[in-house]
């Protein structure tokens, strides 16, 4: 026997085989089948998340913004889905469309071209490569508490993201671009129960916690100016990282850890990852992040 709250706040005991329908935001209703379900079974497991609260409409289970640790063999295995598996339906064409916006993004959503950043800047191959901020699994975290414990929905992080990054206008939940984008990443989350932690999602970390910029310099005219150019604008190998054309100060990117761990796994030269040590890699992100940048 499972207990489930319904909308209205009321309480009802059914059989586990015969589990009521939870009730689910608008927006949403048009996700893969799987992704529905996983939210469906996640708001029965009262022991594994926060209290339901009412969000956009409808009562949904929240769950932590820090998981509590897991045996690692409750750690679901980084699996990239097979192009095979997505319909030829109209869901198949929204998630095709999400992955094109990804990839496409200032094109595909018109944006102001002083900016260079595509959401693949930084969810590497389109959101698949493991340990470079991948999508695979992202779909199943949310929604979530935030750092302030107010509620965060997967649209409302891809809009922090958007926002932030490209400075592009807000989506609402309905948008088309904004239904693409979250039917992509649901997709990339297939068979990812909610809450449930992935193997290599996020970025690398550093041991290093204190850089010296003017060392960063020298290091990044070493290193970094063939693909990002001397002033830090970019180039057709790399995108810009300060100016203008970059990510705002507000960005998640501006953040010291972040930046760092995100150059420690994918930017040391070339994509090699061993060439620079956990101190250079500090000394150029205190550089780079010395510089000026859009709020």
């Amino acid at each position: 026997m499972v207990r489930t709250v319904t909308a209205d706040g009321g309480r009802q005991t059914a059989d586990a085989s015969r589990r009521p329908a939870v009730g689910l935001p608008s927006a949403v209703r048009h996700l893969p089948s799987v992704a529905l379900a996983l939210l469906s079974v996640a708001a029965c497991r009262a022991e594994r998340a926060d209290p339901p609260r009412r969000v956009l409409g409808g009562m949904v289970t929240l769950v932590p913004a820090t998981p509590t640790p897991r045996p690692e063999a409750d750690t679901a295995v980084f699996a990239v889905p097979a192009d095979s598996l997505i319909p030829h339906d109209a869901m198949g064409a929204a998630i095709r469309r999400g992955r094109a916006i990804a990839i496409a993004t200032r094109d595909s959503m018109r944006l102001d071209r002083s900016g260079a950043l595509r959401c693949v800047s930084c969810h590497l191959d389109a959101g698949t490569k493991r340990g470079a901020l991948p999508w695979v699994g992202a779909y199943a975290r949310y929604p979530r508490v935030d750092a302030r414990g107010g509620v965060l929905t997967v649209h409302e992080r891809v809009n922090v993201c958007l926002r932030l990054n490209l400075r592009a206008p807000t989506l609402r939940p309905d948008h088309p671009q904004m239904e693409a984008l979250v039917a992509y990443i649901a997709f990339l989350s297939r068979g990812v129960r909610l809450g449930g932690q992935v193997e290599g999602q996020g970025d690398d970390t550093v041991t290093v916690r204190a850089g010296d910029a003017k060392e960063g310099a020298k290091a990044w005219k070493a290193h970094c100016v063939a693909c990002h150019g001397t002033n830090g604008q970019g180039t057709p190998k790399g995108g810009p990282v300060w100016g203008r054309r970059s990510f705002t100060a507000a960005s998640e990117l501006a953040s010291w850890a972040t930046f760092a761990g995100f150059l420690r796994g994918h930017m040391s030269d070339d994509g090699r990852r061993s060439l620079l040590t956990d101190q250079e890699v500090a000394n150029v992100t205190s550089y780079v992040l010395r510089q000026a940048r859009m709020r």
